[in-house]
């Protein structure tokens, strides 16, 4: 997935030097990115610190230039990549929110947004993303 569209997704620029992702996660996303995804995403700000590990008061206080730490960074980053990739496969933005909010048998029931709050459960909902590409049940 091309670097340049989570970088659309979070509002963020950066220089392109092959390493944008990294760069930004070691530097931090800002507070402003976090909350542009989660219009995106329709989620609260509640799930999303959930989501990163951190306490919903901790993004509360946090300023829109706020960077949020690197762990927190990369794991929205990742974020991201799996909105950005659901939109794309799904073809639009309401059928990715429905469907990220939705029970998926080839999730064993669960959501795929309760699963992105770990490496192993966002590759599994980009595996079931990538199936539902290429047209084999999911």
């Amino acid at each position: 997935m091309a670097a340049e569209r989570i970088l659309d997704i979070l509002g963020e620029t950066t220089n392109h030097n092959g390493f944008e992702l990294i760069n930004l996660s070691r530097g931090g996303v800002t507070k402003a990115s976090l909350n542009r995804l989660l219009q995106q995403m329709d989620i609260s700000q509640k799930e999303m610190a959930h989501l990163l590990h951190l306490s919903p008061r901790t993004i509360q206080r946090m300023k829109e230039t706020d960077k949020l730490p690197a762990a927190a960074s990369g794991q929205l980053i990742e974020i991201a990549k799996v909105w950005a990739r659901s939109r794309e496969v799904l073809g639009d933005e309401e059928k990715a929110r429905l469907w990220l909010k939705s029970s998926i048998a080839a999730l064993d029931g669960e959501h795929p947004i309760n699963l992105l709050d770990t490496p192993t459960g966002i590759q599994w909902v980009l595996d079931v993303l990538g199936r539902i590409e290429y047209g084999v049940y999911s």
